[in-house]
């Protein structure tokens, strides 16, 4: 039978640690050099003492603080965050500060000034300074700014309607669109600031004026157009011939194919026979189908044009679809996707002479204060991929799309 080695106990340790550093004639004994020199395991150290400076302590000899005893390093004061500030827009010459351009002239990061001041537009004030026209314009607005904006406009104009486009003649830094993403609708901001749409506007199309637009363009071509081609020969835009809505193109068709014939529009017989046939592929009345639910609209974005991305994105599913696309472009591999946390197990590529990678875990949102909103864990994520950057503190690195895409081929 193999010989069993007792196990070393407290006091041979500690004078095992004691005679260590007098053979080696050192005062303070590293742990790893201990281990070297003694052949032990670091099991063997852990088994009786809780962190390697109690060891050295009991064995009478010099030893660094344990991590509990270190003490706790303090940033910067606001008082010095703000002295910083001063002293980049001195240097730079100027009243208004982004955070990249602190970042380039610097001693105290931007990170943790805005940490300081629980977010950079707050710091800039404790200093005296004012935030860029590109900040203050992507800047979130509040309901109660956006109902004064539009006040001050209608009271400039001597009216109780506004419509877009005169608030943007009259708008100072805030425009018609940054109040629609706040209500969503035009008319829900004015409803809140108690104005009233233009007495010109019309919520709903009759079907008898896009009937008979769509009964011009069958005349013009010749055959059923399309809904581009049919908006190109109308003053109306193509949501109002079905696109976006329940049904979609086709059943506004066949809503304006029904009212020609049930009001016995007057039209070419071959007009009639193409519109006859149109009808009868559509199902009768009281068919099966499916499923009878109505799909809602996809809501769309501002116009982009990037690549295949004709419209900015609106929801995390978009933000997925769009970092699929460009991630290599980025230096990432995708592993793959799934609806748990963290969303995404990527490769990411590390700089240097050869080409590496290193495993990266990413979350998608679209704002990355959904992060929070969200209530993730800080850790188990590398990576927050968002469209919208809202939250300056975030403990974890942000990719912002709407920036790292400007970088790439295709934009313009």
């Amino acid at each position: 039978m193999a010989d069993q080695t007792p196990p070393l106990s407290k006091q041979s340790l500690t004078d095992m640690i004691a005679a260590a550093a007098r053979a080696l004639n050192l005062v303070r004994l590293p742990r790893r050099t201990f281990l070297k020199y003694s052949g032990l395991s670091s099991w063997a150290v852990d088994k009786h003492f809780d962190n390697w400076s109690d060891a050295c302590r009991a064995a009478g000899i010099d030893h660094g603080c344990s991590v509990a005893e270190q003490p706790r390093k303090l940033g910067p004061t606001p008082e010095e965050c703000v002295d910083e500030l001063k002293r980049v827009a001195s240097l730079l010459g100027v009243t208004a500060l982004s955070s990249a351009q602190y970042n380039n002239y610097a001693r105290i990061s931007a990170g943790i000034v805005s940490r300081r001041f629980s977010g950079w537009p707050n710091a800039l004030a404790a200093a005296g300074l004012a935030s860029t026209a590109t900040a203050e314009r992507q800047r979130p607005l509040t309901k109660e700014e956006c109902i004064q904006e539009l006040q001050r406009a209608a009271q400039t104009l001597g009216r109780s309607h506004l419509t877009t486009s005169e608030f943007d003649a009259h708008r100072g830094n805030v425009s018609a669109f940054r109040i629609v993403r706040v209500f969503e609708t035009w008319h829900a901001a004015l409803e809140a600031a108690g104005l009233t749409p233009s007495p010109n506007f019309i919520r709903e199309v009759p079907i008898s004026t896009l009937a008979d637009d769509f009964l011009a363009a069958c005349v013009d071509l010749g055959r059923i157009p399309t809904i581009i081609q049919l908006t190109r020969r109308s003053r109306h835009v193509s949501h109002t011939f079905g696109s976006g809505k329940p049904g979609g193109y086709g059943a506004f068709k066949r809503a304006a194919i029904e009212h020609l014939f049930s009001n016995h529009t007057r039209m070419p017989p071959a007009i009639k026979t193409l519109l006859q046939t149109e009808l009868s592929q559509f199902p009768t009345a009281g068919a099966s189908s499916p499923d009878t639910r109505k799909a809602q609209p996809h809501r769309q974005g501002r116009t982009l044009n990037f690549r295949a991305f004709v419209y900015a994105p609106t929801c995390e599913h978009d933000i997925v679809q769009m970092f699929g696309a460009v991630a290599p472009d980025l230096g990432f591999e995708i592993i793959g996707n799934r609806s748990a946390f963290p969303d995404c197990e990527a490769r990411r590529t590390c700089s240097g002479a050869r080409e590496t990678f290193v495993r990266c875990l990413i979350e998608y949102e679209y704002a990355s204060s959904d992060y929070r909103k969200h209530k993730h864990p800080v850790t188990g994520c590398d990576l927050v991929v968002c469209w919208t950057h809202d939250w300056a503190d975030c403990p974890i690195e942000v990719l912002d799309l709407s920036s790292a895409i400007k970088k790439l081929d295709g934009w313009r």
